[in-house]
């Protein structure tokens, strides 16, 4: 985002347009940053006391406990398909085995089989308006809704709770199927650390649908916002490890923090949070030390944020965890990120982040957008570990340049950070593979990094390859000028956008790993891609005149990682 200029966005809906998408989204000139990796160690590796019964280094020095870091090298759009069949399967052997029993399709059709979490599509959903810079913190947020069912509408409809009471703040709404409806809403925020009592949104629907939130909406023209797609609430987790960018001053001069936002979905939730460096305090919130856990207590629909107390500290590596059959939603933010942190211009960054049971052992990590028409900028890279011994190997075409060994060692709480990029014809996507569950993020870098205007710092979670499913219905908001779907599939797999083959011209191999990558520009609206029995991944982009945006455009949530340490 670039803060330079005073301009806020005017509030409004957002203008969603049916359409297909086509090229490489490629423009301007680029000046590659030099690649730089470390590993971190990011806290205490000391275990909080609670945890669900029966759920199941790089060489170099590092330090616990710290951050010491060694080089190591409202408006509706319908999507139009010509597909009539459902894939609500993976088929055959192609499904991955979750254990446990039988929990329906992966994208479900009813709300009995959403209630299994399997696959970001569900029926509750909650949301929280998550602090920002100072100019655009009370700018238009909004939840969007999309219907994935083929043939059923969905009615969906948006709380707050106000005296420990739910009222609908938006609909009841008809969205028919395959199409999409977005909830302006009124700013519910709250700054840096504290509790905010009912502070989230939650979203309901009669039928399985996808949701999104964005802060705020009309970001192309506020030069600081972001998106996140929401976990529903069947999909969230009671032990979640935190990846977050570095807090720091903005290109004018202002604190901008790092922090950790979470949702309590049961009444009676007991949130114990484990920071990894020195945390603010702030009302109903004690300050926090490194390793030292401490307990807020809540109910549904309150909201509870930590942030850092100083730079260039981070969120990285603190623990949020909470009691049995209490699971929280768990976001990581960024008031305003500079990436690198000396570059303009700061972007606004947030994420949902998945729970440590939803990590895998196998990703492809599949770089942000070409931006420009020569050789890609870098993307900023991070591997953290939840188990100590995590044996790390990427796989990558000779042409990438800045990636860390290609083998090495995390242990708990530790992180591998790294900028990596290539040329044109292999643009700086490649392959990991652990021998222990990890996470790992990706984050675009800011316009004037590589001499351009055009984007800002973005922030996404990868998927894993074994959460990957066969089918999303994704959303491209209106008002960037430059939409792009990132789409990763087994080589040779014929994946369709609105009924429409993706061309194999335009997937790149990542390297020997049996997968490639294709950068589509997209249309603004709600588009519908189907790898028949073949799962693979979708994450939507979009950047504009100093500011963008990226989430990922759905995942499978099964509990693959069932016994993590707590």
């Amino acid at each position: 985002m670039h803060i330079v200029s005073p301009r806020l966005a005017p509030l409004g809906s957002l203008l969603l347009l049916l359409a297909a998408c086509s090229d490489d989204g490629r423009s301007e000139t680029s000046a590659p940053i030099t690649g730089v990796s470390s590993i971190a160690s990011l806290g205490p590796t000391g275990s909080p006391t609670t945890e669900e019964p029966g759920t199941e280094s790089a060489s170099g020095p590092t330090t616990t406990g710290g951050s010491t870091t060694t080089p190591a090298g409202p408006t509706e759009a319908t999507a139009a398909s010509s597909d009539s069949t459902p894939k609500f399967d993976f088929g055959n052997e192609m499904q991955p085995d979750f254990g446990g029993p039988d929990e329906g399709p992966i994208i479900p059709e009813n709300c009995d089989q959403a209630s299994a979490g399997k696959s970001t599509v569900g029926c509750r959903f909650y949301a929280v308006d998550m602090d920002a810079h100072d100019q655009v913190e009370t700018s238009q947020y909004a939840i969007a809704v999309a219907n994935v069912q083929l043939a059923t509408p969905a009615n969906v409809v948006v709380e707050v709770k106000n005296g420990g009471v739910w009222s609908p703040v938006g609909g009841p709404q008809a969205v028919a199927p395959l199409s999409l409806y977005t909830f302006n809403l009124p700013d519910r925020h709250i700054d840096d650390s504290g509790v905010n009592p009912g502070g989230a949104y939650r979203v309901t629907s009669d039928v399985p649908v996808v949701a999104y939130q964005f802060n705020p909406v009309d970001g192309a023209s506020s030069f600081l916002s972001d998106a996140a797609m929401l976990y529903p609430a069947a999909a969230l987790d009671t032990i979640n490890r935190v990846t977050a960018w570095k807090s720091m001053y903005d290109n004018t001069n202002g604190f901008q923090h790092s922090y950790v936002t979470v949702i309590a979905t049961v009444d009676g939730t007991m949130v114990q949070v484990e920071p990894s460096v020195v945390t603010a305090a702030g009302p109903s919130v004690p300050q926090g030390a490194p390793g030292a856990p401490f307990t807020i207590p809540l109910n549904e629909g309150d909201v509870l944020s930590v942030a850092v107390q100083s730079i260039p500290d981070s969120m990285t590596g603190t623990k949020i965890n909470s009691n049995e059959n209490h699971p929280v939603a768990v976001f990581a933010g960024q008031e305003c990120a500079l990436i690198p942190e000396s570059t303009c211009c700061c972007d606004h960054m947030e994420e949902q982040l998945a729970g440590v049971r939803q990590w895998g052992k196998h990703f492809i990590a599949s770089r942000m957008p070409i931006r420009s028409g020569g050789s890609p900028e870098n993307t900023l890279w991070q591997i953290y570990a939840s188990e100590n011994g995590t044996n790390v190997t990427i796989h990558a075409d000779a042409g990438v340049t800045g990636i860390p060994a290609t083998n090495f060692v995390l242990n708990a709480n530790q992180m591998s950070e790294f900028y990596a990029t290539g040329p044109a014809t292999e643009p700086g996507d490649f392959e990991v593979i652990a021998d222990k569950p990890i996470a790992v993020y990706g984050y675009m870098v800011g316009a004037e990094a590589f001499g351009s205007s055009i984007g800002d710092p973005a922030m996404v979670q990868m998927a894993p390859v074994e959460q990957y499913l066969p089918r999303y219905v994704v959303l491209v908001p209106g008002t960037w000028t430059n939409d792009v779907a990132v789409v990763t599939r087994p080589v040779g797999a014929v994946i369709t956008m609105d009924g429409v083959p993706i061309s194999d011209a335009e997937f790149n191999p990542v390297g020997a790993s049996g997968y490639e990558v294709a950068r589509i520009a997209c249309a603004d609206g709600v588009h519908v891609f189907d790898g028949g029995d073949s799962p693979f991944q979708v994450i939507i982009v979009g950047y504009d005149q100093h500011d963008s945006y990226a989430y990922l455009g759905g995942t499978g949530t099964g509990k693959i990682n069932p016994n993590p340490p707590g």
